[in-house]
């Protein structure tokens, strides 16, 4: 960690760090859990490669909703202030926050039980919930253009099918053909019909933290700005229920049921939930460097966006049926 780092979280917040741990993860920013008389905290250092200051201020904002979940009982760590400032911008321009360090385990789709799952929808019904306090109007992503948004999924797609060349990985080139059936058939109504308002916008395993029992964090608020609520869910599910290229209706159902004791959710939301995230993620990991790199998070995500361009037209059936076979047994 920087000295300058060191200096000004003993000047600005009293804290004295007793010893400092690097942790993995964060692109170019980069994390330490340090010790300290006020117990465990994490620092996170913001790369100056890849913000600007005007994504800081965006970061900060976000931030600042952060602060207000947490006030309002939504189980994500507790962030130091400054001068009513979340992000310390130093004289070398460096940038940093300060909060509670969360002990926890990040689940996947091999460990994660029905119970923590239900958990799970139980705290994401909770954050939704308390986002939709907040004013919507004056953040990121406000207001939402339905036909914005179909005219981007076709010029993104023209644009790539017309780039395509031989050399190219066959995969790349046969998920970017695949959009058009999907594509084709996309009408404003049904973006029209998916809620929107306030989302965590990266609701993913590395960002939730679990005991045995559920839910005991969820993390790294950086992102959240107005979209498509259901994205959040969507995602969720693709993470946590979708296993071997198969969809666990069990854990669907766990979900469902928690997130349905503080908001409503139906099995038919989930599919329009899946459906909603493949047109935010598709712009995101069908890319051809996602095709050429050794398995990783991104290639992770890019083959569960390519499950739901393989299963758009069946996975209302689909999932009927699995909901079906179970009650059954």
């Amino acid at each position: 960690m920087d000295k300058s780092i060191l200096t000004d979280l003993k000047n600005s917040y009293g804290i004295t760090c007793n010893s400092v741990t690097p942790i993995a993860g964060g692109w170019l920013n980069k994390l330490w859990k340090i010790d300290t008389e006020k117990g465990k905290l994490l620092v996170k250092q913001y790369s100056n490669k890849r913000f600007s200051r005007n994504q800081i201020n965006s970061i900060e904002s976000a931030l600042q909703r952060q602060l207000i979940l947490g006030k309002d009982g939504v189980i994500c760590p507790y962030i130091y202030q400054y001068d009513n400032k979340v992000i310390r911008i130093l004289n070398d321009e460096t940038m940093y926050m300060v909060m509670d360090y969360c002990l926890g385990n990040n689940e996947t789709n091999k460990t994660i039980s029905t119970t923590q799952m239900q958990s799970l929808g139980s705290e994401c019904a909770l954050m939704h919930k308390a986002f939709s306090k907040l004013q919507e109007n004056t953040i990121k992503g406000f207001p939402i253009d339905s036909r914005q948004i179909i005219n981007s999924l076709w010029d993104n797609y023209n644009n790539r099918k017309k780039n395509i060349s031989l050399d190219m990985p066959l995969e790349y080139q046969q998920a970017v053909i695949a959009q058009e059936p999907i594509l084709s058939q996309l009408k404003e109504d049904f973006f029209d019909k998916i809620p929107k308002g306030i989302t965590h916008e990266d609701f993913t395993p590395d960002n939730i933290l679990f005991d045995k029992n559920g839910v005991v964090a969820i993390i790294d608020f950086d992102r959240n700005c107005y979209s498509f609520v259901w994205h959040d869910i969507g995602r969720a599910i693709l993470s946590f229920a979708l296993n071997d290229n198969q969809l666990d209706i069990k854990r669907i159902n766990a979900f469902i049921k928690g997130y349905s004791q503080h908001l409503p959710l139906t099995l038919s939301n989930v599919v329009d939930a899946l459906r909603i995230s493949w047109c935010i993620e598709i712009l995101w990991w069908v890319q051809p460097e996602c095709f050429t790199m050794d398995f990783c998070k991104a290639t992770l995500y890019r083959d569960e966006i390519l499950w739901i361009t393989d299963h758009w037209f069946e996975i209302d059936d689909l999932l009927k049926e699995l909901y079906h076979f179970r009650e059954q047994l």
